[in-house]
C-alpha cells in the first residue's frame, strides 16, 4: 500500500497501468501547484514508487477525470478548468498532451457560455483523440445536461463535436472506439425533477 499527498486535499479520479509495468494516476491537488486545485499527475513503478508527479493549472480550479497512455509513450489527460461555484462561473473542458516524463506537449481548452465537462478521453485509431462528457448553457445551478462528444486529430484541433440527449441531466461517463471506428458510450440519465438514475449504453458511427 502507498499514499501520497501534502497537507491539504489530494484526490485520485482515474489511474492505469502503463505499458513499463507501473501505473499512472490522474486527479487533484490543492496542497501543491498554482493555487486552489490543480491536476496531478503521478507516475510510479509496479510497485507504487513514485518517480516523477507533475502539477497543472491556474491559480484558479483544474481537476482531471481521465488519463490514457498514448501510442507515442505519453500520455493524454482531460478534465475541467475554470470552473467557480461561488461565483456562478461555469466551466470548460481541458485536454493535455504530455510526453512521457509528463512535460507538457501542448493544452487545449473547449468549452461555450455555460458548464462543460468531461470524463473520459481515449486515442483513436487515426492518432487523434475522442472526449466524452456534458455541456449546458446554463448556469449553475444547472437543471439539465445534455451528452458532448469531441473528436480531435493528434494535436487537438477539433474535427467534430456532437450533442445528444433532451430536457434530463445526461452524462457519458465511458467511451471506447469499436473495431468498426465507431463508438460505444455508457452513462447516466436522471430526471431535472428528481435524483432517480438510469444507466444507458449507446453505440455510434465514426462521424
Amino acid at each position: 500500500a502507498r499514499s501520497y499527498g501534502g497537507f491539504a486535499n489530494d484526490v485520485p479520479t482515474f489511474a492505469q497501468k502503463t505499458s513499463d509495468g507501473g501505473f499512472i494516476i490522474a486527479g487533484y491537488t490543492e496542497s501543491f501547484g498554482a493555487g486552489n486545485s490543480d491536476i496531478l499527475l503521478i507516475k510510479t513503478d509496479g510497485y507504487g514508487n513514485i518517480q516523477w508527479a507533475k502539477t497543472y493549472g491556474t491559480a484558479g480550479n483544474e481537476i482531471a477525470y481521465s488519463v490514457q497512455q498514448t501510442s507515442d509513450g505519453g500520455f493524454i489527460i482531460v478534465g475541467d478548468t475554470g470552473h467557480d461555484y461561488s461565483q456562478n462561473i461555469g466551466r470548460d473542458i481541458l485536454l493535455i498532451k504530455t510526453n512521457a516524463n509528463g512535460d507538457i506537449q501542448w493544452a487545449k481548452i473547449y468549452g461555450r457560455a455555460g458548464f462543460d465537462g468531461a470524463y473520459s478521453v481515449q486515442q483513436t485509431s487515426d492518432g487523434g483523440f475522442i472526449i466524452a462528457g456534458y455541456t449546458s448553457l446554463d448556469n449553475y445551478p444547472s437543471p439539465s445536461k445534455i451528452i458532448l462528444l469531441i473528436k480531435t486529430d493528434a494535436n487537438g484541433n477539433v474535427q467534430w463535436a456532437k450533442t445528444y440527449g433532451g430536457a434530463g441531466k445526461e452524462k457519458d461517463r465511458y467511451i471506447l472506439q469499436t473495431s468498426d471506428d465507431g463508438f460505444v458510450i455508457a452513462g447516466v440519465i436522471s430526471s431535472i425533477y428528481n435524483y432517480d438514475k438510469e444507466l444507458f449504453l449507446a453505440k455510434i458511427d465514426t462521424n
